[in-house]
């Protein structure tokens, strides 16, 4: 696959080299990846991560940066509860300050149907014992001073923090190394080593690990890389567009979205720009192939995305993106991105 350009300022923080054999490999270096080799290190398990780039080299430095409780789904709400916690251990336990402030989330209504919605939305997080509220009108204009158009009210989580994923999870791969996790930069891993038709650990770029277990962190490569093994799972890539302003006067110390646009502002004074309803769905082979797994999203909102027929060259589910590769034969280029 295609990789992300590696600018200049990103050069390898954990040149390795992988040891021949560990307890747990996890593959990806992103925010879950780093995450799942610390607490499973802190388990007692000699964990190996490895990282086909640079550390959050990928989505996870360019996401909104939003720790967000409001408006997640009932299953989901009291997992976002407990991450919100472990930020802020995480938070105590490096010297780095990443940027994590409570400056809470906000949701603005235009209309009285958004603002029913909110105070459902209301109802359920009362029921777990979260401080969100439904704001008024005249709650609303003194939340934003300054605040053009007109808003029935609003929903706010004041809890709700945010942090700078740049730094925050290179933050977290140092809590991780300090704890006796093994990273690998620049290390893409090709295949799962399959012995007896069990996990025996993982070939990679520069040869081969012994694990009794392997974690996949893999992001938007998770879907391509099982499939090489003939496991398929029902995931899409979308393309989203963030915007980055420079320094402008303050709005929100926190994360808000009128419906139209998501904004954050950063800890360098600009903003973090997020247009709603602007996200690309590039159909591919596995589009089709999940299809009946995300009917129902389909159903809810059918034009939640624009959906595009040609996908970039080495995107995940692109029409000419390799499916079929062997461990040891497969050029760099086109090894699946983990």
């Amino acid at each position: 696959m295609a990789r992300f350009p590696i600018t200049a300022d990103s050069a390898v923080s954990y040149p390795g080299p992988p040891p021949a054999q560990t307890d747990v490999v996890v593959i990806g270096g992103g925010v879950i990846g780093v995450c799942t080799a610390l607490y499973l290190t802190e388990a007692g398990q000699r964990v190996t991560l490895l990282e086909k780039g640079r550390i959050a080299g990928e989505q996870s430095s360019r996401n909104w940066g939003w720790i967000r409780q409001q408006g997640r789904d009932p299953a989901e709400l009291p997992i976002m509860m407990q991450a919100r916690r472990d930020w802020c251990d995480l938070a105590r336990r490096t010297n780095t300050d990443f940027g994590l402030r409570q400056g809470g989330t906000v949701y603005l209504a235009r209309d009285d149907a958004k603002l029913a919605g909110y105070a459902r939305w209301q109802a359920i997080a009362q029921a777990h014992d979260l401080d969100t509220e439904l704001l008024s009108a005249a709650q609303t204009a003194a939340l934003f001073p300054g605040l053009t158009g007109t808003f029935k009210g609003a929903l706010r989580t004041a809890s709700d923090m945010h942090a700078e994923p740049a730094l925050a999870v290179p933050a977290l791969a140092a809590i991780a190394a300090r704890a006796g996790v093994t990273i690998v930069e620049n290390c893409a891993v090709r295949a799962l080593d399959i012995a007896a038709g069990r996990v025996a650990g993982v070939v990679h770029e520069a040869g081969r690990i012994a694990a009794d277990s392997v974690v996949l962190a893999g992001g938007a490569w998770s879907s391509l890389f099982l499939a090489n093994h003939g496991v398929h799972i029902p995931q899409l890539s979308v393309r989203d567009t963030v915007l980055a302003t420079q320094p402008l006067p303050e709005v929100t110390l926190g994360t808000a979205s009128n419906g139209r646009v998501a904004f954050r502002r950063r800890a360098d004074g600009g903003y973090t720009l997020a247009p709603s309803g602007a996200s690309e769905l590039f159909i591919g082979p596995d589009a089709f192939r999940a299809l009946p797994k995300f009917l129902p999203q389909l159903r809810d909102s059918p034009w939640a995305q624009t959906y595009l027929p040609m996908a970039p060259k080495g995107y995940p589910d692109g029409w000419r993106t390799p499916r079929r590769w062997t461990p040891i034969s497969a050029p760099r280029s086109r090894t699946c991105a983990y």
